[in-house]
């Protein structure tokens, strides 16, 4: 029998649409034996079922949000990822108020924090800390070994930390200053700095832990020499732990603390960059560290925050240095900030 173009036309209509519903037809060429599909292919509507409905790759948040069919539909603790858990967290409401108090913003306007909005006493009136400065800060000695540690005089607060927090930074802000010499290139400090606060004690800034463009001889000679003065110096008050408020305690910094505890000597974490973070996550992420830091005995509990840039948070630590040091009684530390 012979067809014509028409009847030819019909009859491949008829073919296809008789492969399409039966579920017995082959897979398409652009499927492989494992129905994984082709990157330039889409699936449309009219794909067999069998194929619609076969395993794709998906990603691991998706993974993560299925819910246990045997928990009844409910996810559980241990299927949240890193991200889900930190956003759980309910940072209690004092923790708020002193966040922003030191000039750390407030709550946004969105039904999420208007339940801790709610329970902010509306006439309650904070009297704020006095303006609190350090004398003038000037470079006194540089040392790239511990037998040039100069002589023990004034007591010191020393300042430590991965390469590239703002630790530099920082020491410019509590002085008022641009002594401390800031780069973006980590590495910078490559040796212990001492500066004198006035003739009230003295601050040494000390090489970043971490990465740095340098080998690791060097980094090693770091470590040496931190270790060596951290042990042996007397008239070392507390060292304080810089860290990126937007990462938190990193394997490196757990590393430098367990040292720091061994050899019984009292230390802070000081979080930097808190105006990068808006303040929830930054509730949760001074939580976090304080639960991070909970297991070491030497380890001062309050978590100090500051930023460089807008200055919040720089007065209060400058009052805990003072009063560190013995230049700040002790009724005016723990004076009542509630006082109306």
């Amino acid at each position: 029998m012979i067809l014509n173009n028409s009847s030819r036309s019909a009859l491949f209509l008829l073919k296809r649409s008789s492969c399409i519903q039966s579920t017995k037809c082959g897979p398409p060429t652009y499927f492989n034996s494992t129905f994984s599909r082709s990157p330039f292919v889409s699936l449309s509507t009219k794909t067999p079922s069998a194929y619609r409905d076969s395993p794709r790759r998906v990603s691991s948040d998706t993974l993560i949000n299925k819910t246990d069919n045997s928990n009844h539909g409910t996810t559980t603790t241990e299927q949240l990822s890193n991200r889900q858990k930190f956003k759980q967290i309910d940072p209690p409401l004092r923790l708020y108020e002193k966040l922003e108090r030191l000039g750390f913003g407030t709550l946004r306007r969105t039904k999420r924090y208007q339940s801790v909005r709610q329970q902010k006493t509306k006439d309650k009136h904070l009297i704020p800390d006095p303006e609190y400065k350090l004398p003038l800060l000037s470079f006194f000695a540089g040392a790239k070994t511990p037998t040039s540690f100069p002589s023990e005089s004034l007591e010191e607060i020393g300042f430590v930390g991965r390469s590239n927090v703002g630790k530099s930074s920082l020491l410019n802000s509590l002085a008022s200053t641009t002594i401390v010499r800031t780069s973006d290139k980590p590495g910078l400090t490559q040796q212990l700095n001492f500066y004198s606060v006035g003739r009230l004690f003295s601050m040494v800034d000390m090489p970043g832990y971490g990465f740095a463009f340098v080998d690791d001889d060097q980094r090693k000679q770091w470590r040496d020499l931190m270790e060596t003065y951290i042990g042996e110096r007397k008239t070392l008050k507390r060292v304080y732990v810089v860290i990126d408020a937007r990462h938190g305690l990193k394997l490196a910094d757990i590393d430098f603390l367990k040292m720091l505890d061994m050899k019984r000597v009292k230390f802070q974490v000081v979080m930097t960059k808190c105006d990068l973070q808006v303040l929830p996550t930054l509730a949760r992420r001074i939580m976090v560290v304080q639960d991070d830091i909970k297991g070491f005995r030497n380890a001062v509990k309050d978590v100090l925050v500051v930023s460089s840039k807008t200055g919040a948070g720089v007065n209060q630590m400058r009052k805990e240095m003072l009063f560190l040091v013995g230049h700040l009684k002790e009724k005016d530390f723990y004076q009542d900030k509630n006082k109306k």
